[in-house]
């Protein structure tokens, strides 16, 4: 795998010139996870400024109580590590773990510093991404401070149809859920039996079918209004 090839294809570096890629590619190094690797914890200093090239990263936090709350997952040609670039001082917030076999290109975080000063593309493509980072961290205030957890739950699954078959429409739909439902419930701020409950709530409204992680939305429309109410 050619980095630079690999670098082009990441939306946030999209445009750059050539001779800049160049220069990103001589400080990135590849670091490859096995499936259940610890990448970083929580409270260490920023490493690199990162992209997945493959495999996917979970980002979370676990209280004393030892419960888990997951803030984000990276997939390929997503970066993370974006507020080291603003503030390279402060302390990586969240642990980052594995979910499978995964390659990582770290980038010398003085290196795209120093080419975020004069390429003004760079600088604005990692403000939007910042932008919407923080868009989406209010939204998941919001879900667990006004939502109730099978509001959460629908609200969490018309989410990820809407990201992972956004040509779906309203039609019935057939999916296969990467994730069990205790993972669901890290993200949404609950544990699994809430999410089992919802799972069957949603089934006697007619809302869905599911079995295991495939679930068929039989009526979108519905999964929505519970998903705003």
């Amino acid at each position: 795998m050619h980095t630079t090839d690999t670098l082009k294809d990441i939306p946030i570096f999209k445009g750059l010139p050539e001779e800049t890629l160049n220069q990103l590619e001589a400080r990135t190094s590849i670091k490859r996870l096995e499936d259940g690797e610890v990448y970083m914890n929580a409270g260490q200093p920023p490493k690199a400024f990162c992209v997945v090239l493959s495999g996917q990263l979970k980002f979370y936090r676990v209280n004393k109580a030892g419960k888990e709350q997951v803030f984000g997952y990276a997939k390929p040609h997503e970066a993370f590590g974006l507020s080291s670039l603003t503030d390279p001082y402060r302390t990586v917030p969240v642990n980052c773990i594995s979910r499978a076999s995964t390659e990582i290109a770290e980038i010398d975080l003085a290196a795209i510093r120093e080419i975020m000063h004069r390429e003004p593309k760079l600088a604005v493509a990692i403000l939007k991404e910042q932008t919407k980072r923080f868009s989406n961290m209010l939204d998941l205030v919001d879900q667990l401070s006004l939502k109730d957890a099978h509001n959460r739950l629908a609200n969490w699954l018309d989410g990820w149809i809407a990201d992972n078959h956004p040509d779906a429409g309203d039609a019935e739909l057939l999916v296969v859920l990467p994730y069990t439902q205790s993972e669901i419930a890290a993200q949404i701020g609950t544990v699994r039996e809430v999410v089992s409950r919802g799972f069957s709530r949603m089934e006697k409204e007619g809302i869905l079918r599911a079995s295991g992680k495939r679930v068929t939305i039989l009526n979108r429309k519905r999964l929505r209004q519970m998903a705003e109410s």
